[in-house]
């Protein structure tokens, strides 16, 4: 098996053997550049502001202002920016008188951005829907 993995490494693959979109391992490239990456690494233990960090990052490419990860294409998904927005919102109700000075500012201050981004990103689909450019 390990003679396998070596010469799946040496033809740009992961050991794995799977490919990802781009042909490559993972996204890699075929080129035998492909970056090790261990999926399964241990995680730090979630916090507050990680959780809600998470959720804005994910409200952010929902709104096309970060690429999908998955294919490094910006669309407009406004239900689902919502939605992730609705979800820090949340943490702050349910979490209310029981956080840190710090993790309530930080909370804070990503609802407000979030909402405020939310606002230019529906402003952006409009005018580029306007110009009749694809905004999905």
């Amino acid at each position: 098996m390990s003679e396998q993995n070596d010469e799946m490494k040496k033809d740009g693959c992961c050991s794995g053997g799977h490919n990802g979109a781009e042909g490559g391992c993972c996204g890699g490239e075929r080129d035998g550049k492909t970056e090790d990456f261990d999926f399964n690494a241990p995680l730090p233990k979630p916090t507050l502001v990680t959780i809600a960090t998470t959720f804005a990052q994910q409200a952010m490419v929902s709104m096309g202002i970060l690429p999908n990860p998955m294919t490094g294409k910006s669309v407009f998904m406004m239900n689902q920016a919502a939605y992730f927005i609705d979800a820090v919102d949340l943490l702050l109700e349910k979490t209310a008188g029981n956080r840190t000075e710090m993790e309530t500012r930080t909370l804070e201050n990503v609802a407000h951005e979030l909402r405020m981004l939310f606002v230019e990103a529906n402003k952006e689909k409009a005018r580029r829907e306007a110009q009749g450019t694809s905004t999905n």
